[in-house]
């Protein structure tokens, strides 16, 4: 018995359920110390049976037909990717990772970590590149892994196919992992998380529970998103295993892995100690320091998911969602999502699979609720785990559906030929359905491709590197700073300069570096720009290819309003 065994059906052995999938019962509560050797296993009702070649086989096909899957994501990412630097975060996660640096909290320390070890042992091109590269790779492994869990609740080939290539080819996924990123990651390591998981209550071998248990450590070190998977895995775990508390090898081991993933956040006060060229505001390392900065307390104004007002606000962020939704993939393809997610999850519950549509539920429900909670730019990215789930309900929901629509009931005594069918009108149709299926991901290719290219900051990035005035000061707004600091940090260019990201503190910054007899430049949106000029600063506009900044060329009026 495979951790993967094929369910034998009227549709042939087309998928991979694992206890709790629909036609497959949850499994009780089983000793995990069986002393039975490495390639045998306990079956969902306790029983010892062997790994035979054909189990084998069959992991080696899921792993080849992933793998597929894996490449046309991967090729589908690449031909978009972002070729340099980027805007916005884009150029934060490209600069921070080449020189172990710190982003904005929450720190990203296996992000970092990762990307340093990626752009030191593959040197394809700049760091840029190669971090956009990375997030590419993690991009289409999470395609792969969409795939491999809507195998595992119960899903056909194609459905699972169609279902995991559309949702890697919605604008929003593939945007994302066309430049530095560590969403496309986030939703790599949950979705293995949900797989060890799904694993470990088939097989109930110890190995997938630490697994998870590490993978899950060393996600939270990529994003605190990880962190609303809690409770939907608590949950899990007692209600697949009551007397798991009662087994302290698995969870001293478990704790063991948590633990060390949870060990990449020593990066942070580690690298902070060290100032590095790329840090934020303040020095995280004091554990209140630290505390604040890998909880991200400083956006704490900007979320309402622990508050009563949070309920009001993911209420009325559904309509956005909505939107986002039918923008990212049409909307009929959106709708057809959101009814075969449903379907998927109600033929797990009419199979009493509770505690697998709980797994895929409340990890992705509260996740989405977060993102519903949270009032930040690009908020898209943080709802692709929820819709990468939903894709694998919908897989199995299309599955459910076509069963039903080709399966046969028997009338009493109606005679039947033995071993035949007798053919129905509609029967030719539904034949064509599953290879219909792979248009949508084919049509979302042609639609989207254009519509998820990032902007490049390098023509920016070389006119400002080229002409802003000698030890100048440049107060400017978070997205056109970090391309400045990526130059400096990584390419060691115009150190000169002070690059400051700031908004309604943009005059009391200009007072300050003007007080240093320093040049000052601004480059600010509207609302910071008339907060300048509203204060008497005397300023001549320039442009770095294209965009508007302003030099200021002499102190404020007298008698002018300074304050903010």
């Amino acid at each position: 018995m495979s951790v993967l065994e094929p369910l034998e059906g009227p549709a042939g052995p087309a998928a991979y359920p694992v206890a709790g999938a629909p036609g497959v019962p949850e499994a009780p509560g089983v000793p995990e110390e069986t002393g039975v050797p490495e390639e045998t296993g306990a079956s969902a009702d306790g029983a010892v049976t062997h790994v035979t070649g054909a189990d084998r086989d069959d992991r080696i096909a899921l792993a080849l037909e992933a793998a597929a899957i894996v490449f046309v994501a991967l090729a589908a990412f690449t031909w978009r990717l972002l070729p340099d630097v980027g805007y916005w975060d884009t150029a934060i996660f490209q600069a921070s990772p080449p020189v172990l640096g710190l982003t904005h909290p929450t720190g990203y320390p296996t992000w970092n970590l990762l990307g340093w070890l990626w752009t030191t042992i593959l040197p394809l091109g700049g760091p840029a590149f190669e971090l956009n590269l990375m997030t590419a790779v993690a991009g289409a492994l999470a395609v792969g892994m969409i795939y491999v869990v809507a195998r595992q609740v119960g899903s056909d080939r194609i459905p699972a196919a169609a279902a995991a290539l559309t949702c890697g080819l919605m604008v929003s996924f593939w945007r994302t992992a066309g430049h530095a990123d560590p969403h496309p990651l986030h939703v790599l390591l949950a979705m293995t998380v949900l797989s060890l998981l799904l694993a470990w209550d088939r097989r109930r071998r110890a190995r997938y529970l630490v697994a998870a248990a590490l993978v899950f450590g060393i996600g939270m070190g990529n994003h605190m998103l990880m962190a609303m998977l809690v409770p939907g895995i608590g949950v899990y775990l007692v209600t697949a295993r009551p007397t798991i508390f009662r087994e302290p090898r698995t969870i001293a081991g478990s704790v063991i892995a948590l633990l060390a993933g949870l060990a990449v956040y020593a990066y942070v006060p580690i690298r902070a100690a060290a100032n590095p060229p790329i840090h934020y505001d303040y020095e995280p390392t004091t554990l209140p320091l630290f505390m604040r900065y890998v909880l991200g307390q400083d956006f704490s104004g900007q979320m309402a998911f622990l508050s009563v007002a949070g309920l009001g606000m993911a209420a009325e962020q559904v309509n956005t969602l909505a939107k986002q939704l039918g923008d990212a993939l049409t909307p009929p393809v959106a709708l057809g999502l959101v009814v075969l997610a449903a379907a998927g999850f109600a033929s797990l519950v009419a199979a009493r699979s509770f505690r697998t549509a709980w797994l895929l539920a409340a990890t992705a429900g509260l996740t989405l609720y977060a993102r519903l909670t949270y009032q930040n730019g690009d908020l898209e990215r943080y709802q692709l785990f929820p819709i990468a789930v939903g894709a694998a309900l919908a897989a199995l929901g299309l599955t459910a559906l076509w069963r039903l629509a080709t399966t046969r009931v028997e009338t009493p005594g109606e005679p039947v030929s033995a071993g035949r069918r007798a053919p129905r009108p509609l029967d030719p149709v539904l034949r064509l359905v599953p290879g219909v299926l792979l248009v949508v991901p084919i049509v979302l290719l042609a639609v989207n491709n254009d519509r998820v290219k990032v902007a490049d900051s390098r023509c920016y990035l070389e006119d400002l590197v080229a002409n802003a005035p000698q030890d100048a000061a440049v107060v400017s707004w978070w997205s056109l700073a970090t391309p400045i600091w990526y130059t400096q940090a990584v390419e060691g260019r115009r150190g000169d300069l002070t690059v400051v990201s700031a908004g309604s503190t943009v005059v009391d910054e200009i007072a300050r570096f003007q007080a240093d007899g320093r040049p000052v430049i601004i480059i600010q949106l509207d609302k910071e720009l008339k907060l300048a000029r509203d204060a008497g600063y005397p300023m001549e506009e320039v442009k770095y290819c294209g965009t508007s900044a302003w030099q200021i060329t002499g102190p404020a009026a007298p008698g002018a309003d300074t304050a903010p």
